[in-house]
């Protein structure tokens, strides 16, 4: 019977998911420096830190809470923020190109002139988000939630934006050059002077949206 309760005990911590754990040491260090070079901060809480200017390449920020950090013109490249909080984080002029951001939440963050070039957004939510002037080229933004955004004057070219909701969103002056919008929600969206070049919207949403010749146009609404 003991053999037994000990090996249910076993089956029972292996199929446990493994808590996220960090690097307290790196933490404090990343505060007080605001460089961190591929470091483990999986699941740290920097909420409302002050990290204006940091440096986090290679850096691992699985399920990491930055909401409300300032994270102004961060070197952010290549970091690995899988499910992180970044509910009105502040990443102006931040450089997240190639980061892996599957599931990271950017809700109400200020993602203004940002890079994520070749970024892994699949997944993300940018609800509601200023991305005006951002750079969202040659990503893969499949799946994600950009509903209520600014994507003003923002670059998806070569993107990946299967099946993103931008119901609502504000995409004027944007450049969609060949563009992956399959299944993709226009809903509401405003392409007023988009530049759109070898763009299929055949299976997109379209529906009240305002085309890039400012025509209103509701070709398949749900």
């Amino acid at each position: 019977m003991k053999r037994t309760l000990a090996a249910a005990a076993a089956v029972l911590l292996l199929g446990a998911p493994p808590l996220l754990a960090f690097d307290a040491a790196a933490v404090q260090a990343t505060l007080a420096s605001k460089s961190c070079y591929s470091c483990d901060l999986t699941g740290a809480d920097f909420s409302g830190a002050d990290l204006a200017g940091v440096y986090l390449t290679y850096s691992d920020l699985t399920g990491a809470n930055l909401s409300g950090a300032n994270l102004v013109a961060g070197f952010i490249q290549l970091v690995v923020l899988t499910d992180a909080n970044l509910t009105g984080a502040n990443l102006a002029d931040a450089t997240l190109e190639g980061a892996t951001l599957r599931g990271a939440d950017f809700s109400g963050a200020n993602l203004a002139n940002a890079s994520f070039i070749n970024a892994a957004l699949g997944g993300a939510t940018l609800d509601g988000a200023n991305a005006a002037g951002t750079n969202f080229s040659r990503a893969n933004m499949r799946g994600a939630f950009v509903r209520g955004a600014d994507l003003s004057g923002a670059n998806l070219g070569n993107a990946v934006a299967s099946g993103v909701d931008f119901t609502g969103t504000n995409l004027s002056g944007a450049t969609l050059d060949r563009t992956s919008v399959t299944g993709t929600n226009f809903t509401d969206a405003d392409l007023t002077g988009a530049t759109v070049t070898a763009v299929n919207f055949a299976g997109a949403i379209v529906c009240r949206t305002r085309m890039p010749d400012g025509t209103l146009t509701s070709t398949n609404c749900p």
